[in-house]
Formats: C-alpha cells, sequence, structure tokens
C-alpha cells in the first residue's frame, strides 16, 4: 500500500515540474493535493472488513470485561431486561400461534363452524343429524358441509389394548380440510353408511408407536370399541382438528333416510367451507333463514332455536382473544419500562466514565468511535438480557397456558417458526441500540478541557490545604 500511495504521489510531482514548478514547489504542491499518506493508509485499513470485525471483536471484550468489572450493575439491568423480553417473547409466542399463524388447513380462512343457538343464548350448541341434513340439503352458500363427534374408544391389537380418542365424521370432512393421508386413502361415500364396513385411519404417533411405521399396518384388522375393524390409512405427522389428542378416526355412517329429531338429540359439530365471494355475514343471514323453515316444519324440536355461524379459527380462540391483545399492550408497556430503567442506570454509569471518555477524545478517538463502543455495550446487555428472557419465555408459555380458562393446548399446536426467532432475536438487539443510543451520545459529548480545568482546580486546592 505504502509503494502504490508513493508512485501515485511522484505521479503528482512530475506533473507538476512539466508545469514548470520547482523542485521544492512541485513537492509541496503534490502533498497538499494528495493529503497525509499515513491518515489515508489508516482510512483505508479502518475501512477493510477484516479491520470492521478485529475492531468489533475488541469492542465486545471490553464490554464483557466492563460489565465483569461492575456485576452489581450488570446483573440489575441484565434481570430487568430478562423480564421485560422474556414477558414479551412468551406473549408474541401465544398471539402468533393463537391469532397470526394460518391454520393447517387448506384455504382456512373459508373454513366456519356452525352452530346451534339454544333458547337461553348458547351460541356453541351442538347439531342435531336431522338438521344438519336441511342445511346441507337447503344451503347455497357453503361449497362443503360436514359433521364430527369425539369419543373414547378402545382400541385393541392381539393381547395389547389402550383407549384412545376418536373422531366420529362425515367422509367429506377430511377433503374439506385439504388433507391427505401419510399412507393408504381416505373414507370413501360407500363407507360412510349405516352397516358399512368398519374402517378407521390412524395417527401417525400411533402408528409408530404400535406398529413400528410398518407399512403392512395398512389393511390390518384390529379392534376398536369391541368391533372388527380395517385400519385404511395413516394420517400426517402432526394433523388434527380441533383436537390434539384423537389418535383414531371412523366414518359416522349416518342414515340420509331418517329423521334423527324423532329419536335423537345434538350431539354433533357441524363445519363448512364457503364458496368463493360469499361473505360470511351472508352466509349467516341465508342460515337464519334456513333455521327459521325449520323452526315451522318441526315446531316440537326447533321451536326458538336459532343458527350461528362463526369463523374456524375464532371457535378455536374467541375465549382468550381479547385477554391476548390486551396482554399484548401490557408487555409493550413493560418492556419500555424495563428499557428506560436500564436507559437510566446506563445514564448514571457512563456519567461516571466521563473523565475515560473525555481521555479517549484527546487522544484522538473520534465521536463516532467512543459512540460505538457503549452502544455495543448495551447491545451485549441486551442479548444478556434476551438469553434469559428467552429462558423465562418458556416457561412462562406453559403457565400461560395453564391458566387459560380453556384447554388451549388441546386445539392448537404449539410450535415455534422464523417469525418468533426473529422476534426473540430482534427485540434483545433493538432495545440494547434503543436504551444505549441516548446515554451513550450524553457520555461521548465529554470535555477534555473542562476536565483538565478540573484537576487543575484540584491539584491548586490541595496544595493550598496542604500550605
Amino acid at each position: 500500500m505504502a509503494e502504490e500511495f508513493e508512485s501515485h504521489f511522484q505521479m503528482h510531482v512530475e506533473e507538476n515540474l512539466r508545469r514548470g514548478m520547482g523542485a521544492a514547489q512541485a513537492w509541496r504542491e503534490a502533498r497538499l493535493k494528495f493529503g497525509g499518506v499515513d491518515q489515508t493508509k489508516e482510512s483505508m485499513r479502518e475501512g477493510a472488513t477484516i479491520m470492521t470485525l478485529e475492531t468489533t471483536w475488541r469492542d465486545l471484550r471490553y464490554a464483557i470485561r466492563g460489565l465483569r468489572g461492575n456485576p452489581g450493575f450488570a446483573a440489575t439491568a441484565i434481570l430487568s431486561l430478562a423480564l421485560g423480553i422474556g414477558a414479551s417473547v412468551a406473549i408474541f409466542t401465544l398471539a402468533d400461534n393463537l391469532l397470526l399463524r394460518p391454520l393447517p388447513y387448506r384455504e382456512p380462512g373459508r373454513l366456519t363452524m356452525v352452530w346451534e343457538v339454544s333458547p337461553p343464548g348458547n351460541n356453541r350448541n351442538n347439531v342435531s343429524p336431522g338438521n344438519y341434513h336441511d342445511w346441507k340439503a337447503q344451503n347455497h352458500e357453503f361449497g362443503s358441509m360436514a359433521v364430527f363427534g369425539e369419543r373414547p374408544a378402545a382400541f385393541a391389537d392381539g393381547g395389547h389394548v389402550e383407549e384412545l380418542q376418536e373422531q366420529f365424521m362425515s367422509a367429506d370432512l377430511l377433503p374439506m380440510l385439504g388433507v391427505q393421508p401419510l399412507r393408504g386413502r381416505l373414507f370413501t361415500a360407500a363407507e360412510d353408511l349405516p352397516n358399512a364396513p368398519n374402517v378407521v385411519l390412524v395417527s401417525y404417533r400411533l402408528w409408530q408407536s404400535w406398529f413400528g411405521g410398518d407399512d403392512r399396518a395398512i389393511g390390518r384388522t384390529v379392534q376398536v370399541r369391541s368391533r372388527p375393524t380395517t385400519i385404511i390409512g395413516v394420517m400426517p405427522p402432526g394433523f388434527y382438528f380441533r383436537n390434539r389428542n384423537v389418535d383414531l378416526w371412523e366414518a359416522m355412517g349416518l342414515d340420509p333416510a331418517r329423521d334423527y329429531r324423532q329419536d335423537s338429540g345434538r350431539y354433533l359439530m357441524c363445519v363448512a367451507r364457503l364458496k368463493p365471494g360469499i361473505t360470511l355475514d351472508w352466509a349467516q343471514t341465508q342460515m337464519t333463514g334456513i333455521a327459521r323453515r325449520l323452526q315451522t316444519d318441526y315446531p316440537r324440536f326447533n321451536t326458538n332455536w336459532t343458527v350461528n355461524v362463526e369463523p374456524l379459527r375464532d371457535s378455536l380462540v374467541s375465549e382468550v382473544k381479547t385477554s391476548m391483545l390486551l396482554l399484548l399492550g401490557a408487555v409493550g408497556l413493560l418492556l419500555a419500562v424495563a428499557c428506560a430503567n436500564v436507559a437510566n442506570l446506563l445514564l448514571a454509569r457512563y456519567t461516571s466514565r466521563r473523565r475515560e471518555m473525555a481521555v479517549r477524545v484527546a487522544i484522538g478517538a473520534g465521536r463516532g468511535r467512543v459512540v460505538r463502543q457503549l452502544i455495543t455495550e448495551s447491545v451485549v446487555l441486551g442479548l444478556a438480557g434476551g438469553v434469559l428472557g428467552a429462558v423465562l419465555a418458556r416457561g412462562t408459555v406453559w403457565g400461560l397456558l395453564a391458566l387459560a380458562p380453556v384447554d388451549l393446548s388441546r386445539n392448537i399446536a404449539l410450535a415455534v417458526d422464523y417469525r418468533i426467532v426473529l422476534f426473540a432475536v430482534g427485540v434483545p438487539m433493538l432495545t440494547g441500540i434503543l436504551f444505549g443510543l441516548g446515554p451513550s451520545f450524553v457520555a461521548s459529548r465529554a470535555d477534555p478541557v473542562s476536565y483538565t480545568h478540573l484537576d487543575v482546580y484540584k491539584r491548586q486546592s490541595f496544595q493550598r490545604w496542604r500550605s
């Protein structure tokens, strides 16, 4: 680099000599035009990637040494941040899984639950099979409609018996969700009729735990509720619909010619998919009209009963949605308070370090360099608080699930994806920069002259005291 700079400098000197300048003047003009060689080399070195990484590494080591030298301050700041960041990450994890992340079905925004509304005002009552048949025949707003229910079932294979959770459903439910089996096939329409052969779908975890993932399990006859039943398929890993504990799925086999209103009650849940372009309000209006007609046709069974059409997601989280939004706002305020407290701690600490900053500026450190060092210390604090906060967040998530008024873990599978990871990493980084930016500017504006005058004044006072 020095040889290259010297070559360019000599080119400037030769150009000045050709213009008729004397040797001394040509050298002086070239020096003024070219600038300081050492300063230029230093500037280029600092702009190099390797030098930037080395400087950053030195800043990090210095920041860690400084925090280790002041453990009381470090512990207070990190714990304050950990509480704010831990609460924020925990609530965001729940909000992302419950409110933001799309449900794992095909076009989940068009899926709705259709409930019967009882005279006292229960908006989520179960559905009568007879009313379901009439809804399905008379509506024009849904592309498909299906029903399902849940029950415990004894599952036996040889001498091994276990009670499992089972969903019984109409054959068009799984195609409506857009689900394809991992092995085998789904139910056919012929298998969803009375007296049809007994067939069952099993979960991936049951396939692994009972059959070791053997493909020969397809077609195998087992006992379900003491009836010989053939396994026809294995569902994909992690599949669930409203209940993550279900391991068996059977076709319901409703009789389309039977009026269930004569001899049975309401024991099913109904799910439907809106046709493209149909709004939820329009579907609600039309289904309310169908419910009025059914009141007229079956007054003994349906008097004062109506219909409620609800988005599928709302049916899963409606009881906690408002609380979750309030918690999001509360933890935002908590994080802001934690950042303000740490900013005050940093400001007090940096005020005591103004002499150090003044010395740095006096011996040639730029204010930008000083600010970068101080912000690095703030980011180190933020990251340390973020790591501890992530540990706290994990326990907080399960604590909130345990305190929830409904069993959310039963209906929603909690998962961590890139959004939660970015949030957990980005919040500590951002808070570290924000709460350290103001104090670092204040500390970096230390005036070396004022501290020199202060030292002189102290020395003079001490000499007067001794005399």
